[in-house]
């Protein structure tokens, strides 16, 4: 059997090929575009065969998406992380209230404005992402549904509340990305007004995040809110958000994402916290 040091050389050879497959895929997405970029063209690149693309990566949406879409697990992992005595729901709405707030920066590039229409000109992208949007919802789903759990025990309906309330926050944002774009996509990138324009899409995005999440609690007390329902919002009635793990939580190991709505797009350079992007949504 081969010994340990051949097996790390392995795993590091084939670490090494995913990047550079990556990164030749992503270069060459940014200098044509997403539909004239061909598997053929990536293995090229990356000097390798077309059968090794496939090993690394299933579709070319997947090489398109690599290493940036790790906003997908903050809603989550803000809330599995947070401090005891903090609220789940505010939790994950203050990292995504955050998040979303950042975007507007970087609808000022060039490049985020470039791939985001590449990726509106083509379904398959469109399909992925929201994809990916699927996953954070489904993801933040479970760590709302565990901490509940081990709080007030598996009450029946309880795996629904946290389906709802998850669907309902990342749903938000994704609404609100999607006027970040409309609003912003038409401004100049050298226009004297589009500094104020950012401030005041930054402004109403957070009114609008804040209008939907910032009311959970008092679920409580209203008519007709099913049984669970009721108890986890008693549960977080009073508690704080945990701002600080918000803030703290940041996409890991990827570059700059933008998402207009119904897509996710890097922005290539200049690390950023906003890494749930700016795409349209669909």
């Amino acid at each position: 059997m081969p010994d340990q040091a051949a097996r790390d050389r392995r795993a590091q050879k084939k670490a090494l090929t995913r990047i550079a497959v990556r990164r030749a895929a992503q270069r060459l997405f940014a200098e044509r575009s997403f539909a004239e970029v061909t598997v053929a063209d990536i293995a090229a690149a990356a000097d390798v065969a077309v059968q090794t693309v496939f090993n690394h990566f299933p579709t070319k949406e997947d090489l398109f998406f690599a290493d940036r879409a790790a906003w997908v697990a903050g809603p989550a992992a803000a809330v599995t992380n947070r401090r005891p005595g903090t609220a789940a729901v505010a939790t994950a709405h203050s990292w995504l209230a955050d998040q979303v707030a950042e975007v507007p920066e970087l609808l000022t590039r060039a490049d985020v404005r470039t791939l985001s229409a590449d990726i509106l000109a083509s379904p398959s992208l469109r399909l992925r992402q929201r994809e990916l949007f699927r996953d954070s919802e489904d993801q933040l789903a479970v760590a709302l549904h565990t901490t509940w759990s081990i709080e007030v025990g598996e009450l029946p309906g309880l795996e629904l509340a946290a389906s709802m309330t998850s669907a309902l926050l990342v749903t938000a944002a994704r609404v609100v990305l999607t006027d970040q774009w409309r609003q912003l996509v038409e401004v100049p990138l050298d226009s004297p007004a589009l500094a104020d324009r950012v401030a005041e899409v930054q402004r109403t995005s957070r009114q609008a995040l804040a209008a939907v999440g910032g009311d959970f609690p008092r679920l409580a007390d209203r008519e007709g809110t099913p049984s669970a329902l009721r108890t986890v919002a008693r549960l977080e009635a009073g508690k704080p958000a945990d701002d600080r793990v918000a803030r703290s939580i940041r996409p890991a190991g990827g570059q700059p994402t933008a998402t207009t709505g119904s897509s996710t797009v890097s922005t290539r350079s200049a690390t950023s916290s906003a890494d749930i992007g700016t795409a349209n949504a669909v």
